[in-house]
């Protein structure tokens, strides 16, 4: 049975939700010091700002959890991806703010462990944003042998047109070299001759002997394509 896999394509949902929950129970517990101590309204503002790309995220399960698709089309696609860029410049920026803060919630003691905690949340993200995007099914063996054969099929078929084109050129060529080396009397006695070949088909009402005898540039072709299958062609 044809599959479309346009229509068929899953996101590995389950993968970008774990990411955005490590994420965000990560975020909640290494800043818990800062947030949940009473005094929310003096927070700096890139911490406002964070809050909201976890909402984003809580949207993002939220996403993977009704659409196997993930994003979607090209379009979510891009837009996720961009979010993502946005995120990551905005992380970067502030680095020393979100490692001071993490540090709170951990051993202030070491430094390098904030550092590392900020590095872990983008390839989390990244992790989560990158299996949200959907991926094409594998297809199964009755499948991939109906697209080889249609390609073989369509490789032929270029063959046989690219083998007719040399054909017609080596015809033309052909009479080319005809109507150079012959004489118009050598010229007419070899259509005659030809003619007086192909009457008695053309007698019984095959088609050919008419049309040799009709027109005088469709015999000199035809003259041609005889003299090159004699082996005598030039």
């Amino acid at each position: 049975m044809e599959r479309n896999s346009a229509d068929n394509r899953t996101a590995r949902g389950g993968v970008a939700i774990i990411c955005f929950l490590a994420v965000i129970i990560g975020q909640a517990w290494l800043l818990r010091n800062i947030l949940f101590t009473g005094n929310f309204g003096s927070l700096p503002m890139p911490y406002y700002i964070e809050m909201v790309f976890c909402l984003l995220l809580a949207i993002g399960i939220c996403i993977c959890l009704i659409r196997p698709r993930g994003w979607g089309g090209t379009i979510g696609c891009g837009v996720a991806l961009l979010l993502f860029v946005v995120y990551a410049i905005f992380t970067i920026v502030n680095y020393r703010l979100f490692l001071t803060g993490y540090l709170t919630g951990f051993h202030a003691t070491y430094e390098s462990s904030g550092g590392g905690f900020v590095g872990l949340k983008l390839v989390l993200v990244l992790v989560g944003v990158t299996a949200g995007i959907p991926v094409a099914p594998r297809i199964d063996d009755r499948e991939y042998a109906r697209r080889l054969r249609e390609k073989v099929q369509k490789q032929d078929a270029q063959w046989a047109m690219a083998a007719a084109r040399g054909t017609r050129k080596d015809l033309h060529s052909t009479v080319e070299k005809l109507r150079s080396s012959l004489s118009p009397e050598e010229l007419a006695e070899l259509l005659a001759e030809l003619q007086s070949t192909s009457a008695p088909a053309g007698s019984d009402g095959t088609p050919g002997g008419s049309e040799a005898s009709g027109d005088a540039e469709n015999a000199t072709e035809n003259a041609a394509e005889r003299a090159h299958g004699w082996g005598g062609g030039m």
